[in-house]
This record gives structure tokens, sequence and C-alpha cells, in this order.
């Protein structure tokens, strides 16, 4: 199989050339073909400068001018450019390790699933680098969800996870598109109820640059859940 990954970026100057090596030395030693695609939302440093001194063959970046700034529009802005069938979305700012792209491909392709979501086990707030606020304010968020909409997913809210093209290409119409969690928007805006599987990931410390989480976008969590409850109809 053929992966697309696509990963959206604001700022990352410094992380990218990490994760470029890192996502090239995780998936060719294993022989898995794939393409990076870094969709960058009008950073105001210096990442795309950064991105072509150290991109290669297998990697490129798209930048999106369009406002609002916002990561779901960003991730959607790279599935439809991307060229393979299976689509990853991960973090540049290399909170999801590289090295856990092989845990969701391995499980992608043995339970031939229509999603992995590469899951935080939030117990303990230290375990997965989460300050206090940010590791409650996500397991209330977690409860709300799978009360709400009737699921047993561990992490819903993760920005890391492998799908298959043609479910997004199903929803895509359907998607609300607003904030941080592009996840739940797709599974929410699927046609059916998804085969869905998790593997548990090593989320790290953030390792340069700024926390995308601020008040703003926790508000807009809200409003998404409160939305997408009003039409849910499966």
């Amino acid at each position: 199989m053929k992966y697309s990954i696509v990963v959206p970026i604001y700022n990352e100057e410094k992380n990218i050339p990490k994760m470029i090596r890192k996502v090239h030395a995780a998936l060719r030693k294993n022989k898995i073909k794939y393409e990076l695609i870094f969709v960058d939302d009008d950073s105001q440093d210096n990442s795309v400068k950064i991105f072509k001194k150290n991109k290669n063959q297998f990697s490129k970046i798209i930048v999106r001018t369009e406002k609002p700034r916002d990561l779901s529009r960003s991730v959607v802005y790279g599935f439809n450019r991307s060229k393979y069938n299976n689509l990853i979305v991960m973090d540049g700012d290399l909170q999801h390790n590289p090295n856990d792209l092989l845990k969701l491909v391995n499980t992608y392709e043995k339970f031939k699933c229509d999603l992995v979501i590469g899951s935080r086990k939030l117990n303990n707030y230290k375990k997965v680098n989460l300050n206090p606020i940010r590791f409650y304010f996500s397991r209330l968020l977690n409860f709300v969800f799978n009360f709400l909409f009737k699921e047993k997913i561990m992490d819903p809210m993760s920005g890391f996870f492998l799908i298959k093209k043609k479910i997004y290409l199903e929803s895509r119409k359907s998607l609300v598109l607003v904030g941080y969690k592009i996840l739940i928007d797709i599974i929410l805006s699927a046609r059916k109820r998804l085969y869905i599987k998790e593997v548990a990931i090593n989320f790290k410390e953030r390792n340069k640059g700024f926390s995308k989480m601020r008040p703003k976008i926790l508000m807009q969590l809200i409003f998404f859940l409160t939305i997408k409850f009003i039409k849910y109809d499966r």
C-alpha cells in the first residue's frame, strides 16, 4: 500500500528538518511507499525556506493562504492534493513520534479497517506530557463525545490517524471544518459506522515552537460538538 501523510503546520521552521528525516527513516527502511505533504497555513516564519533546504524526493509543501487559519481546513487542503488512497494525518511539532507510523500502518493492513487512531492513554497528565488543564479538558471532551454519539473511542480528539481516502471523499461535503479536531468531524460525517482500531502512541512533549491549544479552540470544539449532535442521525 501507498500512503499520503498530511502534516498541517504553522510556524514550524525548527521542526521541519527533523520531521522529514524521521518520517523517511521510519518508512523507507520498511519499504513503505509514501508522500509527505506539509500544508503551511501561511506561516510568518521561514517554514517554506527551511523546507526547501531540507526536502527530499518524497516531500512537498503547499501554502494555504485562505483565511481564517484553521487546522481542519489545512488537513482537507492536503487531502485534496494527495495522490494515494490511504491518508495519514499527524502534527508537525513532533509530539507525534514518526516511529509510531509503523503501528498505524501495520494495524491498518492487518485488520483491513476504515480508520486507525493513534491514541494517547489519558490516565495521567504527566505520562502524556499535557498540562493539567488541557489533560482534564481532553478527558471531559472524550467523555462528552462518547456519551453523545454512543461511541467507545479512547482518544477521539487525537490528531494522529490513518483513514481510507474513500471514506473522506464520501464525507467531505458534510464536514463542518471548524477548529482542530478533524478526526471526529470525519467520524461523524461518514456515511456509515466506521470500522475503527486504536493503537497506543508515544505522545511526546512539544519539541519547538508553541502549542496550538487556546481558549478560542476549546470554544470551537464545544460549538462543533453541538452542531454535530443536532445533525447526527445515525
